[in-house]
């Protein structure tokens, strides 16, 4: 099971990590400050505990690609669609598509960012590759930036209907990621209060695999 995962710097895993541009290396820096590296370890974990122990088929065949590229806006995300996940071989059967943070940092509009994003997942669709999308998660300035937080509120909000909609899984990464004021928990939080520490990616794996790849997980290995 290939999981292409497209994105931003929340998919790269800055400031800790940085996944290799010519696609062939690793990359560099803590494989932990990605979510990616979590992902995975809670889908080998949930296996390893309802199986006894994961066989070296699915440790070879459980694998997640990181293609995040920091800064980047969804119509970056849209430029590179057709190298980055269309045509990567060996195929994959999923596609990870988190984006919007720069967009709304930017004052791209809501529709705009609405437009691109569903486009990212009817491309793939289209392609037979199963998409998963994710709400933008939060910052730690949500609340001392009204006028922000009520544009990602409303993407948010559309992004799920959109995703209920057309059955594509889901995760909700502001909600999970927040805290109970709505800002990104202090623990998730670099520095900067965009990006997230080693353990902010460790919850947005979690969150990812509690919201969408426990099933998947399930219906792949344990039915």
């Amino acid at each position: 099971m290939i999981v292409l995962c497209l994105g931003n710097s929340l998919t790269a895993g800055y400031p800790g990590y940085s996944p290799a541009i010519d696609g062939v290396s690793k990359g560099y820096g803590d494989i932990k400050s990605q979510y990616e590296f979590w992902l995975k370890h809670y889908c080998l974990e949930y296996l390893e505990k309802n199986l006894g122990s994961v066989n070296d088929y699915i440790l070879e065949n459980l694998i997640f690609v990181n293609k995040g590229v920091p800064g980047e806006l969804t119509r970056n995300l849209l430029n590179r669609i057709a190298p980055d996940l269309l045509n990567y071989l060996p195929k994959p059967n999923y596609s990870i598509i988190i984006g919007g943070t720069n967009d709304l940092g930017w004052g791209i509009s809501e529709e705009k960012i609405i437009n691109n994003l569903q486009a990212l997942h009817m491309r793939s669709r289209d392609e037979n590759i199963t998409s998963i999308g994710a709400t933008i998660p939060p910052i730690r300035q949500e609340q001392s930036s009204p006028h922000y937080n009520r544009r990602k509120v409303s993407i948010n909000r559309k992004l799920i209907s959109f995703f209920k909609k057309y059955e594509i899984p889901y995760a909700d990464l502001y909600h999970g990621m927040a805290n109970n004021k709505g800002n990104l928990r202090k623990d998730c939080a670099y520095s900067d209060g965009l990006h997230f520490s080693a353990e902010g990616y460790r919850i947005m794996g979690k969150v990812l695999f509690k919201d969408v790849f426990k099933s998947i997980v399930i219906s792949k290995w344990l039915d």
